[in-house]
């Protein structure tokens, strides 16, 4: 029973102090003359017969371990570590420092025992303070989790009149945080012959393409780093014969460096897929093939770490903070807008992808004489998408619970969700089911969901786009337009605010909806930008480029209204944190039109940048350095939220909240993310896209 006394004391001392710091009505409910009584009995209880119904082997090792404990403790012969791990009330209570995550290092330190992280639920008896309570214990390797929680309940009566304090989970870190499976053994052999592959690749790939292998000609280092060699040797036919007239025929050189290159046979084709020396050049190539868009690198670079930043705000703050309120206020600020508004950064995407999937397409049905292999369309888009997305899921099932260290490790370790729901991630259906994003696999996916359905039905368009322009462009207005009505209608009907806070926020409630599930992820919500970038496509497949001329005042006109438009989506909903709410008609107007709006100002931009009529922006935009970075987009779009969960992982205390901090954290991780983005690009993206080109019909 000892433990049990040192554990409500423990949190008794903690409430108290959160208590004192409260409003004073607060604290007369917390701080009541009953508080007294529902403790005095658990203090004066003689039952050692395990009366809480917990494992056998927690109960014993608790009674044991705490009687020597007290012992040593009072004759001064044991530090008093266990104690002094719990967690314990800090200043700033009132800035909303209400976690008590105590020391995860110094319980871990002491033989036999484990730290266990246990979260109240204070909203229902203290509404001043909605959000959840972490409190740290240190206790004995035989308690599992459920013993922990039974030990919990006692604490629900501390709360005057005998209500409670609900205990909602109790986390105890386990070495491993999860057992280790035949997944976790398949995962980690599948990583290790991928590792293997690659660089047996790329040795052979050097070993190929240096005089030892070709000794008898030798071609320089060419724009793609390979050595080129003749076409006797590497036909494997040479007889000595004509060798002078083939070496210096230039066509008949230039097809002896083309066989080297490629690699001559299907074999060696298939494995200078995952070399290094035939992909790095490709992903650090600044040259653009003709009738590309330019301008579109800048944007997909930009617009990516507008993504980044958005998450860094909005994924941060779900760890335990030191000063929450701090965080909150910035969202009053005019500038922090941007940060508030990002989620304008994936429209920007679906007008990218819209725009693309038009121009790319009608491009090649007048190739093809308006005929296209539909089988080969969906499967080089599904082939394009999945496979990276399947070994992100890899990692993050079956490698990344074990590689955490602190605190929320075993909590954030949990992939029950996501080991329930995994295939709904590569079947793009998860913005559907689970009904409820937030209880889904890598919720950050719903995306790429809605972004394949969109691909899904664009032929829908493409064609009578082709063939009956008119037609095609009536039939992205009428969705656009129904895209609006729904959008607008389920905000009115479900009373849905504007700001990021109330957007975003889960619902408590298991039968209600957020505004995420009945909105924000739905694709007949989100469409709109996407539509307007298939007009784009059309405008710069039907006009030349170059060919459209504007004279300068209306060029002048086309960008004020633009940068208007933009302005106006991000800032205007600013007064909606500083007390001036919008009404329920006003935020259905909003979120009808918002969309809509800001992918018709970026298609400005991109137009007016394709054209001629870009200046220093299309200078900024298009400038060659950004097509590195924009071939690692979708890498890093996969990998940032995991690199940002991994780092969470390591966190071993409240993290402060503060401008300068949340840049370098932003900074950080932007890098990080872009950095394991261009290794898994190399070992992954850029090899499947090679042997889709080996194996696949071209188009």
């Amino acid at each position: 029973m000892a433990l049990r006394i040192i554990i409500i004391l423990a949190v008794t001392m903690n409430l108290w102090a959160l208590s004192t710091a409260l409003p004073p009505d607060v604290v007369f409910r917390m701080m009541h003359p009953e508080l007294k009584s529902p403790v005095s009995p658990l203090l004066e209880s003689e039952e050692a017969d395990n009366p809480l119904h917990i494992s056998q082997p927690c109960w014993d090792a608790l009674n044991r371990t705490v009687n020597i404990t007290i012992h040593k403790l009072l004759n001064g012969s044991m530090s008093p570590k266990v104690l002094d791990s719990f967690g314990k009330p800090g200043a700033g209570i009132l800035a909303g420092n209400i976690n008590m995550l105590g020391h995860f290092d110094e319980c871990e330190s002491v033989p036999d025992f484990k730290y266990c992280l246990a979260s109240f639920n204070l909203s229902g008896e203290i509404p001043e303070l909605p959000i959840p309570l972490l409190y740290g214990l240190c206790v004995p390797r035989e308690c599992s989790d459920y013993d922990v929680y039974q030990l919990g309940i006692d604490t629900e009566t501390l709360l005057p009149g005998g209500r409670k304090l609900p205990l909602e989970t109790v986390m105890c870190t386990e070495y491993p945080h999860h057992p280790f499976t035949w997944q976790f053994a398949l995962t980690v052999t599948f990583f290790s012959a991928l590792f293997i592959v690659v660089v047996v690749s790329s040795l052979y790939h050097a070993w190929y393409h240096s005089p030892a292998c070709h000794p008898r000609a030798f071609i320089p280092l060419d724009e793609q780093c390979t050595l080129g060699g003749e076409e006797s040797t590497v036909n494997g036919t040479n007889d000595g014969q004509d060798e002078d007239v083939k070496m210096d025929d230039p066509k008949s050189l230039h097809a002896q460096r083309r066989l080297q290159e490629s690699g001559g046979s299907t074999m060696n084709k298939l494995l200078f897929s995952f070399a290094l020396p035939r992909n790095l050049p490709k992903l650090l190539s600044t040259e653009s093939s003709e009738g590309s868009i330019d301008c579109l690198h800048g944007i997909r670079v930009i617009s990516m770490l507008w993504v980044i930043l958005g998450h860094v705000f909005s994924i941060m703050i779900m760890v335990p903070l030191f000063n929450p309120l701090t965080g909150t206020s910035w969202l009053s600020r005019y500038g922090f807008m941007t940060v508030a508004n990002a989620l304008f950064s994936v429209d920007s995407f679906f007008v990218l992808s819209g725009l693309l999937v038009t121009y790319l397409t009608l491009k090649a049905m007048k190739r093809r004489n308006g005929r296209i292999p539909w089988r080969w369309f969906y499967f080089h888009r599904y082939w394009r998408l999945t496979p990276a997305l399947a070994v992100i899921t890899l990692f993050w099932l079956f490698i990344m619970p074990y590689l955490g260290h602190g605190p929320l490790a075993q909590s954030y370790g949990n992939r029950g969700p996501c080991q329930k729901y995994w295939w709904t991630n590569i079947l793009y259906i998860n913005n559907f089911y689970p009904t409820k994003g937030e209880s889904g696999c890598m919720p950050w996916l719903w995306y790429l969901a809605n972004d394949m359905q969109f691909f899904a039905i664009s032929p829908l368009i493409l064609i009578p786009l082709y063939h009956i322009p008119w037609l095609g462009l009536c039939l992205i207005a009428l969705l656009c337009l129904a895209s609006c009505a729904v959008t607008g209608t389920l905000v009115g009907v479900n009373s849905f605010g504007v700001t990021i806070m109330e957007a975003l926020a889960p619902s408590g409630d298991p039968n209600e909806k957020s505004f995420s599930d009945v909105v924000y992820f739905k694709p007949y919500c989100r469409i709109t930008p996407y539509l307007v970038g298939m007009v784009l496509g059309y405008i710069i497949h039907k006009y030349q480029k170059m060919s459209i001329k504007m004279r300068w005042p209306i060029a002048v006109l086309g960008w004020i209204v633009a940068c208007g438009v933009g302005y106006t989506c991000i800032y205007c909903v600013y007064g909606n944190y500083n007390g001036h709410v919008w009404g329920v008609a006003a935020s259905a107007v909003y979120e009808a039109l918002c969309r809509f709006a800001w992918g018709a100002a970026l298609c400005w931009i991109i137009f007016a940048c394709h054209y001629g009529y870009g200046g220093w922006v299309n200078s900024l935009l298009s400038y060659g350095g950004w097509a590195p970075l924009s071939r690692l987009t979708y890498c890093a779009y996969l990998m940032h939220p995991v690199i940002m969960f991994m780092y969470m992982t390591h966190m071993g205390t409240a993290t402060y909240m503060s401008l300068a901090l949340f840049a370098f954290y932003f900074a950080g991780i932007s890098l990080v993310s872009y950095g394991c983005a261009a290794i898994f690009s190399l070992m992954v993206e850029f090899p499947l896209v090679s042997l889709e080109k080996l194996f696949l019909p071209r188009a």
